[in-house]
């Protein structure tokens, strides 16, 4: 109006619908980190000889599996950001 632009608002639940079902198709931040996050407990379980799984074994878990270790409150933000990401 009066040759004045406006933003035109939209939910972010609108933008993270797909385009087909007529969102902006933008993915939901939180799901695709903790998407991210499943994927590297995923590859700690599937390739233990890697160091990174064998540090994080070590420090973390030295008696069990990844898929039943637990996050001691003194935990690194990295390994409670994967035990999170695993649930």
């Amino acid at each position: 109006t009066n040759g004045e632009r406006k933003v035109h608002w939209i939910s972010w639940d609108k933008m993270c619908e797909s385009q087909k079902e007529g969102g902006l198709g933008f993915r939901d931040p939180e799901a695709f980190n903790q998407a991210l996050l499943a994927k590297q407990a995923w590859r700690l379980y599937q390739r233990p000889s890697s160091l990174c799984a064998r540090v994080l074994k070590a420090r973390y878990y030295p008696h069990c599996s990844i898929l039943n270790a637990t996050s001691p409150t003194a935990g690194s933000f990295t390994f409670r950001s994967i035990i999170h990401g695993r649930e």
